[in-house]
Protein backbone atom coordinates (compact mmCIF):
# COMPACT_ATOMS: atom_id res chain seq x y z
CA UNK A 1 0.00 0.00 0.00
CA UNK A 2 0.95 3.48 -0.43
CA UNK A 3 2.24 4.59 2.71
CA UNK A 4 4.73 7.73 2.32
CA UNK A 5 1.87 10.08 1.01
CA UNK A 6 1.68 13.65 2.51
CA UNK A 7 -1.33 15.62 2.48
CA UNK A 8 -1.22 19.34 3.71
CA UNK A 9 -4.49 21.30 4.37
CA UNK A 10 -5.26 24.56 5.01
CA UNK A 11 -8.16 26.75 6.52
CA UNK A 12 -8.59 30.70 6.11
CA UNK A 13 -10.79 33.06 5.29
CA UNK A 14 -11.13 35.91 2.61
CA UNK A 15 -8.93 39.26 3.04
CA UNK A 16 -9.91 39.82 -0.94
CA UNK A 17 -11.19 37.41 -2.67
CA UNK A 18 -10.90 38.55 -6.42
CA UNK A 19 -7.37 38.34 -5.91
CA UNK A 20 -7.61 35.23 -3.86
CA UNK A 21 -8.86 33.75 -7.18
CA UNK A 22 -6.44 35.03 -9.65
CA UNK A 23 -3.93 33.62 -7.62
CA UNK A 24 -5.73 30.28 -7.22
CA UNK A 25 -5.93 30.02 -10.95
CA UNK A 26 -2.02 30.58 -10.99
CA UNK A 27 -1.45 28.40 -8.53
CA UNK A 28 -3.33 25.15 -9.78
CA UNK A 29 -2.12 25.57 -13.14
CA UNK A 30 1.47 25.46 -11.97
CA UNK A 31 0.69 22.29 -9.66
CA UNK A 32 -1.39 19.68 -12.13
CA UNK A 33 1.77 20.47 -14.55
CA UNK A 34 4.19 19.71 -11.74
CA UNK A 35 5.18 15.94 -11.05
CA UNK A 36 4.25 14.29 -8.13
CA UNK A 37 1.50 17.13 -6.90
CA UNK A 38 -1.79 14.56 -6.98
CA UNK A 39 -4.05 17.04 -5.84
CA UNK A 40 -4.57 20.85 -5.18
CA UNK A 41 -8.20 21.30 -4.60
CA UNK A 42 -9.90 24.34 -2.98
CA UNK A 43 -13.37 24.37 -1.46
CA UNK A 44 -15.65 27.32 0.05
CA UNK A 45 -18.08 27.24 2.88
CA UNK A 46 -21.72 27.67 2.47
CA UNK A 47 -21.73 31.53 3.70
CA UNK A 48 -19.23 32.12 1.09
CA UNK A 49 -16.81 33.32 3.85
CA UNK A 50 -14.15 30.40 4.93
CA UNK A 51 -11.60 28.79 2.29
CA UNK A 52 -10.16 25.27 2.72
CA UNK A 53 -7.30 24.10 0.65
CA UNK A 54 -5.84 20.29 0.15
CA UNK A 55 -2.63 19.41 -1.39
CA UNK A 56 -1.44 15.78 -1.99
CA UNK A 57 1.99 15.07 -2.64
CA UNK A 58 3.48 11.66 -3.17
CA UNK A 59 6.27 11.51 -1.23
CA UNK A 60 9.10 14.27 0.63
CA UNK A 61 10.75 15.14 -2.35
CA UNK A 62 7.93 16.30 -4.23
CA UNK A 63 6.55 18.48 -1.57
CA UNK A 64 10.11 20.21 -1.29
CA UNK A 65 9.95 20.94 -4.92
CA UNK A 66 6.47 22.16 -4.34
CA UNK A 67 7.65 24.67 -2.00
CA UNK A 68 10.69 25.77 -3.94
CA UNK A 69 7.94 27.02 -6.26
CA UNK A 70 7.05 30.26 -4.35
CA UNK A 71 5.90 32.18 -7.33
CA UNK A 72 4.47 35.52 -6.89
CA UNK A 73 1.18 34.06 -7.30
CA UNK A 74 1.85 32.30 -3.75
CA UNK A 75 2.72 35.79 -2.56
CA UNK A 76 -0.59 37.30 -3.78
CA UNK A 77 -2.60 34.63 -2.24
CA UNK A 78 -1.35 34.98 0.95
CA UNK A 79 -1.99 38.37 1.09
CA UNK A 80 -5.47 37.29 -0.10
CA UNK A 81 -6.37 35.61 2.79
CA UNK A 82 -5.81 35.62 6.63
CA UNK A 83 -4.99 31.76 7.31
CA UNK A 84 -6.17 30.09 10.18
CA UNK A 85 -4.63 27.17 10.29
CA UNK A 86 -2.46 24.22 8.45
CA UNK A 87 -2.05 20.56 9.17
CA UNK A 88 1.29 18.63 7.39
CA UNK A 89 -0.23 15.17 7.60
CA UNK A 90 2.57 11.94 6.96
CA UNK A 91 5.89 11.56 7.89
CA UNK A 92 8.31 14.87 7.20
CA UNK A 93 11.88 15.66 7.53
CA UNK A 94 13.16 18.50 10.03
CA UNK A 95 14.23 20.02 6.93
CA UNK A 96 10.02 20.23 5.31
CA UNK A 97 9.71 21.45 9.25
CA UNK A 98 12.14 24.26 9.25
CA UNK A 99 10.22 25.36 5.28
CA UNK A 100 7.04 25.48 6.96
CA UNK A 101 7.77 26.92 9.66
CA UNK A 102 6.47 30.52 9.29
CA UNK A 103 3.39 29.13 8.41
CA UNK A 104 2.97 27.40 12.01
CA UNK A 105 1.84 24.09 11.15
CA UNK A 106 0.64 21.08 13.31
CA UNK A 107 1.75 17.86 12.37
CA UNK A 108 0.22 14.38 12.67
CA UNK A 109 1.74 11.41 11.42
CA UNK A 110 1.22 8.71 9.22
CA UNK A 111 -0.93 5.88 11.13
CA UNK A 112 -3.17 3.62 8.48
CA UNK A 113 -4.18 3.15 5.23
CA UNK A 114 -3.18 4.33 1.82
CA UNK A 115 -2.95 7.06 -0.79
CA UNK A 116 -3.05 5.66 -4.58
CA UNK A 117 -0.78 6.58 -6.78
CA UNK A 118 -1.89 9.19 -9.46
CA UNK A 119 -1.55 8.10 -13.03
CA UNK A 120 1.01 9.66 -14.95
CA UNK A 121 -1.09 12.42 -16.99
CA UNK A 122 -0.07 12.67 -20.71
CA UNK A 123 -2.24 15.74 -21.43
CA UNK A 124 -1.73 19.05 -20.16
CA UNK A 125 -4.64 20.77 -18.17
CA UNK A 126 -6.97 19.95 -15.23
CA UNK A 127 -9.71 17.24 -16.65
CA UNK A 128 -13.29 17.35 -15.70
CA UNK A 129 -13.34 14.30 -13.57
CA UNK A 130 -10.30 15.57 -11.77
CA UNK A 131 -12.77 18.16 -10.04
CA UNK A 132 -15.24 16.13 -9.38
CA UNK A 133 -13.75 14.42 -6.84
CA UNK A 134 -14.96 14.25 -3.26
CA UNK A 135 -13.67 14.25 -0.06
CA UNK A 136 -14.31 13.35 3.43
CA UNK A 137 -12.42 14.49 6.50
CA UNK A 138 -12.89 12.83 9.95
CA UNK A 139 -11.38 14.56 13.09
CA UNK A 140 -11.93 12.21 16.18
CA UNK A 141 -10.33 10.91 19.53
CA UNK A 142 -10.18 7.04 20.75
CA UNK A 143 -12.48 5.53 22.91
CA UNK A 144 -10.78 2.00 21.99
CA UNK A 145 -7.62 2.39 20.16
CA UNK A 146 -7.42 -1.32 20.07
CA UNK A 147 -10.83 -1.80 18.62
CA UNK A 148 -9.62 1.26 16.19
CA UNK A 149 -6.98 -0.44 15.09
CA UNK A 150 -8.58 -3.20 13.99
CA UNK A 151 -11.41 -2.10 12.07
CA UNK A 152 -8.54 0.59 10.27
CA UNK A 153 -6.99 -2.08 9.45
CA UNK A 154 -10.12 -4.13 8.14
CA UNK A 155 -11.17 -1.00 5.93
CA UNK A 156 -7.65 -0.44 3.96
CA UNK A 157 -7.53 -3.99 3.44
CA UNK A 158 -10.88 -4.26 2.13
CA UNK A 159 -11.37 -0.62 0.37
CA UNK A 160 -7.91 -0.82 -1.26
CA UNK A 161 -9.57 -2.87 -4.33
CA UNK A 162 -12.16 -0.53 -5.01
CA UNK A 163 -11.30 1.48 -8.05
CA UNK A 164 -13.12 4.36 -6.84
CA UNK A 165 -11.95 4.74 -3.57
CA UNK A 166 -8.63 6.81 -4.63
CA UNK A 167 -7.55 7.30 -0.23
CA UNK A 168 -7.96 6.14 2.86
CA UNK A 169 -5.07 7.90 5.34
CA UNK A 170 -5.33 7.72 8.58
CA UNK A 171 -3.26 10.22 10.60
CA UNK A 172 -2.47 10.55 14.20
CA UNK A 173 -1.25 13.29 16.63
CA UNK A 174 2.05 13.74 18.70
CA UNK A 175 0.11 13.24 21.90
CA UNK A 176 -1.20 9.97 20.37
CA UNK A 177 -5.00 11.15 21.59
CA UNK A 178 -6.25 12.94 17.88
CA UNK A 179 -6.88 11.22 14.82
CA UNK A 180 -7.50 12.35 11.47
CA UNK A 181 -9.19 10.17 8.49
CA UNK A 182 -9.02 11.43 5.12
CA UNK A 183 -11.12 9.73 2.55
CA UNK A 184 -10.78 10.10 -1.71
CA UNK A 185 -13.35 9.30 -3.61
CA UNK A 186 -13.55 9.50 -7.10
CA UNK A 187 -17.00 10.56 -7.53
CA UNK A 188 -20.67 10.30 -6.15
CA UNK A 189 -20.73 6.93 -7.40
CA UNK A 190 -17.58 6.07 -5.96
CA UNK A 191 -18.59 7.03 -2.71
CA UNK A 192 -22.22 5.34 -2.70
CA UNK A 193 -21.18 2.39 -3.58
CA UNK A 194 -17.79 2.48 -0.83
CA UNK A 195 -20.82 3.36 1.86
CA UNK A 196 -23.03 0.44 1.00
CA UNK A 197 -20.24 -2.15 0.58
CA UNK A 198 -18.77 -1.30 4.03
CA UNK A 199 -21.38 -0.55 6.50
CA UNK A 200 -20.31 -2.71 8.74
CA UNK A 201 -16.49 -1.41 8.92
CA UNK A 202 -17.57 2.09 9.11
CA UNK A 203 -20.00 0.99 11.83
CA UNK A 204 -17.45 -0.64 13.88
CA UNK A 205 -14.75 2.31 13.39
CA UNK A 206 -17.11 5.14 14.31
CA UNK A 207 -18.55 3.03 17.61
CA UNK A 208 -14.70 2.81 18.61
CA UNK A 209 -14.09 6.68 18.18
CA UNK A 210 -15.55 9.66 19.68
CA UNK A 211 -15.95 11.66 16.55
CA UNK A 212 -15.54 15.12 16.47
CA UNK A 213 -16.81 17.12 13.68
CA UNK A 214 -16.81 15.25 9.47
CA UNK A 215 -16.76 17.57 7.11
CA UNK A 216 -17.35 16.62 2.92
CA UNK A 217 -15.46 18.37 0.63
CA UNK A 218 -17.31 18.53 -2.86
CA UNK A 219 -20.61 19.92 -4.78
CA UNK A 220 -23.08 17.27 -3.74
CA UNK A 221 -26.77 16.26 -4.62
CA UNK A 222 -29.47 15.90 -1.76
CA UNK A 223 -28.80 11.78 -1.95
CA UNK A 224 -25.45 11.85 -0.84
CA UNK A 225 -26.68 14.59 1.75
CA UNK A 226 -29.23 11.99 3.11
CA UNK A 227 -26.96 8.64 2.89
CA UNK A 228 -24.35 10.90 5.16
CA UNK A 229 -26.87 12.90 7.33
CA UNK A 230 -26.74 9.74 10.43
CA UNK A 231 -22.61 11.03 10.63
CA UNK A 232 -23.81 14.76 10.39
CA UNK A 233 -21.26 16.21 8.62
CA UNK A 234 -20.69 19.47 7.30
CA UNK A 235 -20.41 20.45 3.89
CA UNK A 236 -18.08 22.67 1.66
CA UNK A 237 -18.35 23.33 -1.92
CA UNK A 238 -16.00 23.47 -4.77
CA UNK A 239 -14.26 26.25 -5.60
CA UNK A 240 -11.19 25.19 -7.93
CA UNK A 241 -8.40 23.17 -8.44
CA UNK A 242 -7.97 19.52 -8.90
CA UNK A 243 -7.79 15.88 -7.58
CA UNK A 244 -5.69 13.25 -9.82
Amino acid sequence: METNRIFVTMNATFKNEEKCRVAMDTIVNDAHAAEGVNSHFWFRSEDGKSLFVLEQYDNKKALVEAIKRFTSARISFFKSIKVTDVTVYGNVSTGIKLMFAPLSPKYMEYYGGYSKIAAKDQEPGIKDFERKRIIVATSASFKDEVKSKVAIEKLAKDTYNESGTNSHFWSISKDGKSLYLLELYADENALTEHVMANKSSREAFFESMVVSNVTVYATVSDNIKQMLAPIHPKYMNYYGGYSK
